[in-house]
């Protein structure tokens, strides 16, 4: 298409995965699925019919791409239905049944956060996968009737895996576990997602500024830092990126050096006061659940050594207070 008649997007969700291509970095998932694919299409030829991908379990922390790479498996197998749900959503048998009983052999199901589906939904998934059938009860008895199932494509995705029965995780074929990213290949991915917007950008050093304080992580990369930026760059009626619009950027957001925010600012703050502190103490300094410090503000902090744990204590590292103190100069 030439440059001319490309369409320029204004959301970093503008874009469509439809092949493993797309997917940028964690180059030993897209070979252990390029791999299994190829042979998944070899097997399909010699048996002249179509068979079952998968099941496939992706895990690994929020925001690094495993939804991406369900999109993509479903556009490789070119089926043409993609249903998309989360283990959260799923609250009563019936919801999951339904999925179930209107898929077909085209159809790629994804269940996000499959550890949050209770230990009967999970049943019925592992019924499924493993029997291709749903048990259904009967009218005025107390025997079930099976239900055959299509050969549906299943991936379940999970922050968790080890919270998912062993007996269901232990049925995927593939497991793909995603992790963080290094700052030059968020650059690449963000220079992906710009080209594909028609965004331009002032130079690769801008791509790397937003990458870095991005806390190793596409999605906070993509839908937060450079849909700001281009926001920036927009409201001055320009289509291209520049530092300065990244620098504002992170001043409205209150985003520094390091990616961190505030709140998580304000945990340093509150810390650098005590030698240590309690987990209850601090959350009760900040006004906050217990639950979101010790899986939401601490996971980066302890990443980044700005904070260590003794016990049920917290500490501030040196690196930690000396970021601290930078941020207050």
């Amino acid at each position: 298409m030439d440059e001319e008649k490309r369409q320029t997007g204004t959301d970093v969700n503008q874009t469509e995965i439809t092949s493993l291509n797309h997917i940028k970095g964690q180059p030993h998932i897209i070979e252990l699925l390029r791999t299994s694919l190829d042979a998944y299409f070899q097997n399909r030829s010699i048996r002249q019919e179509k068979t079952t991908f998968g099941p496939i379990l992706l895990v690994g922390p929020s925001g690094t791409g495993k939804t991406a790479i369900a999109k993509a498996i479903h556009c490789e197998l070119a089926n043409s239905k993609f249903v998309e749900t989360n283990g959260e959503m799923l609250n009563s048998s019936a919801e999951l049944t339904h999925i179930l009983l209107t898929a077909d052999s085209d159809t790629s199901i994804l269940v996000d956060e499959a550890q949050a589906l209770n230990s009967k939904n999970q049943h019925i998934l592992l019924t499924a996968i493993s029997e291709h059938v749903l048990f259904a009860p009967r009218k005025g008895s107390t025997r079930k009737t099976a239900i055959p199932l299509a050969d549906f494509t299943l991936i379940f995705a999970s922050t968790h895996e080890f919270q998912i029965q062993d007996a269901l995780r232990n049925r995927a074929r593939l497991i793909c576990r995603t992790d963080y990213y290094d700052t030059e290949t968020l650059a690449d991915i963000l220079a992906q997602r710009a080209y594909a917007l028609g965004w331009e950008v002032e130079s690769k050093e801008v791509l790397i500024e937003i990458g870095k304080r991005s806390k190793s992580t596409p999605r906070i990369a993509l839908q937060r830092n450079l849909q700001m930026a281009w926001n920036i760059a927009c409201s001055n009626n320009r289509t291209m990126i520049t530092m300065e619009d990244v620098r504002k950027a992170f001043h409205l957001l209150q985003i520094d050096e390091l990616g961190l925010d505030t709140i998580e600012r304000n945990y340093l703050k509150e810390l650098s006061k005590y030698k240590n502190m309690k987990l209850n103490v601090i959350a009760s300094k900040l006004g906050l659940p217990t639950q979101t410090i010790s899986s939401v503000i601490e996971p980066y902090l302890l990443r980044q050594e700005l904070i260590d744990k003794d016990g049920s204590s917290r500490l501030i590292t040196g690196k930690g207070k000396a970021h601290i103190q930078a941020c207050e100069l």
